[in-house]
């Protein structure tokens, strides 16, 4: 893809959410974008309340909702990033991510083998970190990095990109850079963090696009960890449009009450970041939901929440680990 379609696929999508307003958006941020020349998104994507839209066969199986009722459970990353974890700490995220079947637990590197072998015969996922939380290091270290995880049992790989080159505009650095993790993870799914709050909108379309054409399987908004905030619906509309079905959308960044995790899921978000799962599941239960109903208004979910932890949603941009 050259510049000028990156521009134009960039122009176009903001101007479908703009198009659609931000209130009530989320079912127009799921059609994909297959109208889009450039031919990025391929494909009309299916309404969200259908909930059976998939993604590329990748190891440890579909990373985007099953048809029919889902747990709240099956969208969590369980995380726990703060450096000052303990052995302790990584334990105790293990056994809750075992209980409730949560998608991944999501670590740093160092602590990629106890979860490995914590859960070993479940299905929960171990997800790791590169480059992780500046993105500044180079593509040889992060690629050696995101290797040396898989290789110590991390099945996804969480990669951030080179922000100051997304932002300066080095579309093809970028690329390269997403590549190289991509093939050091050999078969393992990697998502792209793209650290949306401190892009534009047209970049962070660009962002995504880019991440897709380099092969990574998900685009997510944000490490948790930068000042200008966290994952907001509308990064999230921007993505989930500029990708399609093709690839996941991972919302990470200050979600941490139901409310605001619906309205991710809404739109368009396949996987949340975050600590709070357990609370998620506290609320709205372990049993499969219907999500349809819950999704059409999830700010209404604030006045029902069971443990009162919604009744005033998060602003998006706070941290999150």
């Amino acid at each position: 893809m050259n510049e000028t379609e990156l521009d134009r696929l960039a122009a176009d999508v903001v101007r479908r959410v703009l198009r659609s307003g931000h209130a009530g958006a989320g079912h127009a941020a799921t059609r994909g974008a297959g109208a889009v020349e450039s031919g990025v998104a391929r494909g009309a994507a299916r309404p969200l309340e259908d909930l059976s839209w998939r993604g590329p066969q990748v190891p440890l199986g579909a990373w985007t909702p099953a048809a029919g009722p889902r747990r709240v459970a099956d969208f969590v990353d369980h995380t726990l990033l703060k450096p000052e974890a303990t052995r302790a700490d990584i334990l105790k995220l293990c056994a809750e991510a075992r209980r409730h079947r949560f998608a991944a637990v999501c670590v740093n590197p160092v602590w990629v083998d106890v979860c490995a072998r914590e859960l070993v015969g479940t299905d929960v996922a171990v997800a790791s970190v590169c480059g992780f939380p500046l993105g500044a290091t180079t593509s040889r270290a992060k690629a050696t990095e995101a290797a040396e995880a898989v290789a110590r049992g991390a099945a996804e790989v969480d990669m951030v990109a080179a922000l100051g080159h997304m932002r300066g505009g080095e579309w093809g650095y970028v690329e390269e850079d997403v590549r190289a993790v991509v093939e050091a993870a050999r078969g393992a799914l990697v998502k792209v963090i793209i650290e949306s709050a401190v892009l534009a909108p047209e970049d962070i379309v660009r962002a995504s696009a880019v991440a897709q054409l380099a092969g990574a399987h998900f685009v997510k908004t944000s490490t948790g960890f930068h000042p200008a905030g966290g994952a907001t619906t509308d990064a999230v509309r921007l993505m989930r449009l500029t990708v399609g079905d093709d690839l996941g959308v991972k919302a990470a960044g200050g979600v941490r009450d139901c409310t605001t995790a619906l309205a991710m899921i809404a739109a368009g978000a396949s996987r949340i970041g975050t600590s709070s799962g357990v609370a998620f599941v506290d609320c709205l239960g372990p049993a499969p939901l219907k999500l349809a109903e819950l999704l059409a208004k999830p700010e209404a979910h604030g006045a029902t929440c069971t443990t009162g932890a919604c009744a005033a949603p998060a602003s998006g941009g706070e941290q999150v680990y």
